[in-house]
């Protein structure tokens, strides 16, 4: 009788749903305040993920990426990420300085000899910075980071595109294109191949549609994406599955060494020990004692995006939305990443 006791309990006890890990609520309830800020922006559709050491920690999906056809998100729905092509475009350079192609006390001049910032060291561009380099001012200028196309061509020996494409490769980023008019090209102008010709246009064929959202209304009407073609600054268009892949490849050392990215996410200093808000790449923010490395991308009426790490518990945040709701109206190009409401919330719920 005490056997069958004991084995009524056992079962018993497997029925019962274990309690839920703490980490498990914390994620459930960042997806419902996102999913509030998605509804509150008008944003009609939007992606978010967390990703880990080494790892997918979190992923979910919101609203539409095509309205009218009621086509939901998915976590390989393809969008703009605008802005965030700069780090693809400073790991492309620091790659090259790590094999000694390159160098960043070197004249943008040297590649881009009628560019107006021609005096300019490519570390003063990445760094958004002018002046000395013992006493930077800082401008937030992406625009000015077009020579490194150049300084990029002169390292590979290809063109900016085929070689961003071929860096996206090497991560397993292959719902990724390099500029949306790689559809316009014709097979093997910049380096794109019939087959990569090809699948790049499926993948344009299941691209978001971007949204413009009234500012009092909220109503979303069809937009359009600011980038037309691709430059060191913009136009990439990715996944936040692909994202993500990009991130565990600079974790795991395979695109750059650590102590590259340490030092390119480390921000400048000026002589009287201000810290400026741009690393190379990346803004450099310390909020309550820890320091998190963030960048963002926008178009005026068609997407947002932002990306976030924090390396002390390598954690990185991934959000890319249909419509500028993420980032338009905050000043993120100061270097405050809670300036917008999505900082506020990742930092504050994460970080406390």
């Amino acid at each position: 009788m005490r056997r069958s006791l004991l084995a009524l309990v056992a079962a018993a006890l497997l029925l019962v749903p274990a309690a839920p890990r703490a980490e498990d609520l914390v994620y459930t309830r960042f997806g419902e305040f996102l999913e509030a800020l998605r509804l509150q922006a008008g944003i009609p559709g939007m992606v978010a993920a967390v990703v880990g050491k080494s790892d997918i920690q979190w992923e979910r999906v919101f609203g539409n990426a095509d309205v009218d056809r009621n086509i939901a998100m998915r976590i390989d729905t393809p969008m703009h990420v605008d802005g965030l092509t700069e780090l693809f475009s400073t790991s492309l350079i620091l790659r090259c300085v790590e094999e000694g192609r390159l160098s960043l006390d070197d004249q943008v001049g040297r590649f881009r000899p009628s560019s107006p910032d021609a005096a300019l060291t490519i570390r003063q561009i990445l760094t958004h910075t002018s002046g000395s380099i013992e006493n930077p001012t800082y401008q937030f200028r992406p625009d000015r980071l077009e020579p490194l196309g150049a300084a990029i061509r002169s390292c590979s020996g290809d063109s900016y595109r085929e070689t961003l494409g071929n860096f996206m490769d090497q991560s397993g980023m292959f719902d990724s294109v390099p500029g949306a008019d790689v559809a316009t090209l014709v097979p093997p102008a910049e380096g794109v191949l019939t087959s990569e010709f090809e699948r790049y246009n499926r993948i344009l064929g299941r691209l978001a549609v971007p949204y413009s959202v009234d500012s009092s209304s909220k109503r979303a009407t069809v937009g359009h994406f600011g980038s037309t073609t691709l430059t060191p600054a913009t136009g990439l268009i990715s996944t936040v599955q692909d994202l993500e892949k990009f991130d565990l490849s600079l974790k795991g050392g395979i695109l750059l060494k650590p102590e590259t990215i340490a030092m390119a996410q480390r921000a400048p200093v000026t002589t009287t020990g201000q810290r400026l808000p741009h690393g190379m790449g990346w803004f450099s923010q310390n909020y309550l004692g820890e320091n998190v490395y963030w960048q963002f991308g926008m178009s005026d009426n068609g997407g947002s995006s932002v990306f976030i790490t924090w390396p002390t518990r390598s954690l990185t945040f991934i959000i890319v939305a249909n419509s500028n709701g993420l980032v338009k109206s905050y000043n993120l190009g100061a270097g405050d990443v809670t300036a917008s409401p999505v900082g506020r919330l990742i930092l504050s719920l994460f970080i406390r």
